[in-house]
């Protein structure tokens, strides 16, 4: 696997030191699908605080606008959540793991279920429970390192309710109706573009079912950061991812 650092790919000016395989691939329409925490945007303590990474939001405009090719986010969290942190009207923005599609009403939320399951959550300090309405995410990368483990335990040993699934991600578990996923909205994207080449880019456990999807399709997946992946490219960093994008979508 390749790995770019930011500081071989942040600066724009030296744009020609960029990587020339992935710098060609701009030669032909992309379809470039980007996760939001961890790749557009530093993971944050706080959810709320995740501002994106300095540039990302002038990267996404410049390829919304771009002649050849297409853009979309791919995200857990509510989109417009996401459209708070990157107010681009015409930019596509998939929420709640693939449950979420702009112009599509949701499936009617579970609250009894969640209300359950809420139950039995851990109580640990620094555990923060994310109600996300449709689904609910339970945040320990503030409990004390030392009881991070048994948080984690426990949140495995949650029993699930039928027709529900636990995912897991960085610090944190999510439990959410089975059936959707980020490498089920991927391929839906990708049948919508044709002809269009698919990147996906993210950084945590819940993208590696989005690599695989690129990766059959074959087109390119990349992982932002480090720790096992079916991707086939590493970045290091969202200065890195910003970079590349920006690269993408001012050529020349």
């Amino acid at each position: 696997m390749r790995a770019w650092t930011a500081d071989f790919l942040r600066d724009l000016a030296g744009k020609a030191a960029l990587p020339g395989e992935l710098l060609r691939l701009e030669d032909r329409p992309l379809l470039i699908l980007c996760d939001y925490d961890g790749t557009l945007a530093p993971i944050a303590r706080v959810p709320r605080d995740a501002d994106p990474q300095p540039g990302a939001l002038q990267a996404l405009s410049g390829l919304l606008h771009h002649p050849r090719h297409r853009v979309a986010v791919v995200t857990g969290r509510r989109s417009a959540q996401v459209y708070s942190f990157l107010p681009l009207p015409d930019l596509t923005v998939v929420g709640l793991h693939g449950m979420e599609w702009s112009g599509q009403a949701p499936p009617a939320p579970q609250r009894e279920v969640l209300e359950r399951l809420a139950r039995q959550f851990p109580s640990a300090r620094g555990v923060r429970v994310e109600d996300k309405r449709w689904t609910v995410a339970v945040h320990y990368r503030n409990v004390a390192p030392a009881e991070q483990a048994s948080v984690q335990r426990a949140l495995d040993q949650v029993p699930l309710e039928s027709g529900w699934e636990r995912i897991e991600g960085k610090a944190v578990r999510e439990f959410r109706p089975s059936g959707y996923g980020k490498g089920r909205a991927v391929r839906a994207l990708m049948d919508g573009a044709p002809g269009w080449y698919p990147i996906f880019i993210g950084d945590d456990t819940t993208d590696e079912e989005a690599f695989l999807a690129v990766n059959a399709a074959g087109g390119l997946s990349v992982k932002v950061g480090t720790g096992e992946t079916a991707a086939q490219v590493r970045l290091h960093d969202p200065a890195a991812v910003v970079a590349l994008l920006s690269a993408w979508a001012n050529p020349g």
